[in-house]
């Protein structure tokens, strides 16, 4: 949003359109039916539909699929992506949860909600499955907590911080710890045919995008506009508040295979996966 805002893509002589999506799964059928070129989403997603080479919403949909990771556009920091509870809730440690089996709001089972949990649980010694995953609409989740309709739920931002200050929803654990500490979370992917077909747009995005995340990196206050310009942040006070993830400038392969490592060991890859066969080598080049 900070590159689109700023000029950096039109500078680049790209007409750029950001179009929100409900999750990576919706965006990944958009790549197929060539509805977008390029996808911001969480590795998890994008790992799971390359190594199943295919990729559909519904069995009818179900078609081929073939990623190339172009940038890595975020990394997990404190406070970014949180485990909460309510205020007075039985479940005071992550160890509590897993002995309750307690039921934990997620966006999708085998998501990257899946990925950090069963790191945190394994952390304390309990296997994902110890607690019940229960799908919901992430923005309702804070919502859902407060309601008792979920024991704990797993919130990125702004939707944590909007848990704490609407609903007096607290941290039980931080997910930027241990294992996961500056994990990485966000990417950007295209179609490995669109990426091989255009590799000077690409490097005009990337230079763009860059610039961006640069900017992002150093000046809170235009993160906190284009939070507020693209509706990600529902006020200006959730804005100000919440916390940050980091914004990469450049891809570092041992990096990035901290993910599906992690999905490997928690058991959402039934197989070792290695990133680099998906990760376009340089900035508009193939190779």
């Amino acid at each position: 949003y900070i590159a689109y805002d700023d000029g950096f893509f039109r500078r680049q002589g790209l007409t750029v359109k950001i179009v929100p999506t409900n999750g990576g799964a919706s965006g990944l059928a958009d790549l197929q039916d060539g509805k977008a070129q390029l996808l911001e989403g969480s590795y998890v997603s994008v790992i799971l539909a390359q190594v199943a080479g295919k990729f559909g919403l519904t069995q009818a949909a179900v078609k081929p699929i073939n990623l190339r990771v172009v940038a890595d556009a975020s990394q997990l920091k404190p406070g970014s992506q949180a485990l909460y509870v309510l205020p007075g809730s039985p479940y005071q440690t992550v160890a509590d949860v897993a002995k309750a089996h307690a039921t934990v709001g997620v966006n999708s089972p085998d998501n990257i909600a899946s990925v950090l949990l069963g790191s945190l649980l394994a952390s304390d010694g309990y296997p994902l499955k110890a607690i019940r995953q229960t799908p919901e609409v992430l923005p309702l989740m804070p919502a859902l907590l407060a309601a008792h309709k979920i024991d704990a739920a797993w919130l990125p931002e702004p939707f944590g911080t909007e848990a704490e200050q609407e609903y007096g929803a607290v941290q039980l654990a931080d997910f930027d710890q241990g294992a996961l500490q500056d994990f990485p979370i966000g990417s950007v992917v295209g179609s490995t045919a669109w990426v091989r077909q255009y590799p000077n747009t690409i490097g005009a995005f990337l230079r763009a995008f860059q610039q961006g995340q640069q900017v992002a990196d150093t000046q809170r206050s235009v993160v906190e506009q284009a939070l507020m310009t693209s509706g990600v942040a529902p006020t200006e006070e959730i804005a100000a508040t919440m916390a940050l993830d980091t914004y990469p400038l450049a891809m570092d392969v041992p990096v990035m295979q901290r993910v599906a490592d992690a999905m490997y060991a928690i058991g959402v890859l039934n197989r070792r996966y290695n990133i680099v066969g998906m990760i376009q080598p340089e900035p508009g080049e193939v190779k």
